[in-house]
């Protein structure tokens, strides 16, 4: 770890001319699957407020496999156009290195800061999508699944030659997993988003977040508590409830490998509350008559859980499979099944919104 912090330094150092005489590094653990480093200027190097320092995000061990990382600068990119990303200062082989960004992870028990997240999470969704090649519009959830079990099924040849001795013990553990089961089930989630005539054909599609746990917004109270998004490699086209109801579900937090995701889930009438800030902040939405009261709203988002909490679990295993050193740290298989099996009581709950007209 020393030597990666060397290396961070001085790749700052040499790239970005700085010339701060000593700079100090923090690790920043949040990150589960990469390593971030804070650099930052002493008090003597920088009397300019806006001079914070970076941050060098370093890619965890075979990540571009799961995440593809030319698309992540591009969203990036995309997003810094709108205020709502740091601007990329230099990208390397095995990450990139972008502008400090001040404030501290919000508190999952500060209510008032979660309804201040609701208001800044509705900016994020009302910018526009970003052009793709193909012009396409639709939500990528259903593609980002098939992916991930292309990787976990034995379907990917740059995996398997990647694979150590250890990737392979642990696709041994998911072993009785049936990955076309799941398969199919992938082809009804989709099925299912794009039915024009269910209710989710009037919950739009817009640039999504998709992994907003807690800790990817933080709060700077120096400037009247304003809230920034960080982490974007999990960015892509989806439907605005989803990142919502993410968020909600995540307040169980990735302390334990077994979250007790229904003690933490906010009650129907939290969920309004914040649902309430959101929708008077969604300009995206204001044009629109929207056609589902706040309890319609809240009924489809507790279906959604099915397809996040397997979101999850299938990044949870590969996560396992690409890293296997990242489990002395974590237990990804652990928590993979138990967000599988939250899926798997969920998703009859979520099939059933076929025939909800």
């Amino acid at each position: 770890n020393d030597e990666v912090e060397s290396a961070a330094l001085q790749l700052v150092s040499n790239s970005l001319k700085t010339n701060w005489t000593n700079p100090s590094i923090k690790k920043l653990t949040e990150g589960h699957s990469n390593n971030l480093f804070a650099i930052r200027p002493s008090s003597k190097d920088s009397d300019d407020k806006k001079d914070q320092g970076v941050i060098v995000k370093v890619y965890g061990k075979n990540s571009d496999l799961i995440i593809d990382r030319k698309e992540e600068i591009r969203f990036m990119l995309h997003l810094t156009q709108f205020q709502m990303a740091s601007q990329i200062l230099l990208t390397f082989n095995d990450g990139f290195i972008y502008e400090y960004i001040p404030g501290t992870p919000v508190d999952i028990n500060d209510e008032q800061k979660s309804l201040l997240i609701a208001r800044r999470m509705a900016e994020f969704h009302s910018i526009p999508l970003m052009k793709s090649n193909d012009n396409q519009t639709k939500a990528q959830l259903s593609e980002k699944l098939r992916h991930f079990v292309n990787l976990l099924s034995g379907k990917n040849d740059e995996l398997h030659k990647r694979l150590d001795k250890k990737g392979s013990s642990i696709l041994s553990n998911l072993e009785n997993i049936s990955w076309s089961d799941i398969s199919n089930d992938i082809d009804k989630i989709e099925h299912i988003f794009e039915n024009k005539q269910s209710k989710w054909s009037h919950i739009p599609v817009i640039v999504c977040h998709n992994d907003t746990l807690i800790g990817n917004f933080l709060c700077d109270e120096e400037n009247n508590n304003a809230i920034s998004l960080i982490d974007f490699e999990h960015c892509a086209r989806n439907m605005w409830l989803f990142d919502v109801f993410n968020y909600f579900i995540e307040f169980a937090g990735m302390d334990s490998v077994e979250p007790d995701f229904d003690g933490t889930y906010p009650s129907r009438s939290k969920q309004q509350e914040w649902l309430q800030i959101y929708l008077s902040h969604a300009t995206f939405l204001h044009n629109e008559k929207i056609k589902m009261s706040l309890d319609e709203l809240c009924d489809l988002g507790d279906c959604l859980r099915a397809p996040i909490h397997l979101y999850w679990a299938l990044w949870s295993f590969l996560e396992a499979l690409c890293n296997p050193a990242a489990l002395k740290e974590f237990d990804y298989i652990k928590y993979g099944k138990s967000r599988l099996e939250e899926y798997k009581n969920r998703k009859d709950e979520f099939f059933s919104t076929e025939v909800n007209q």
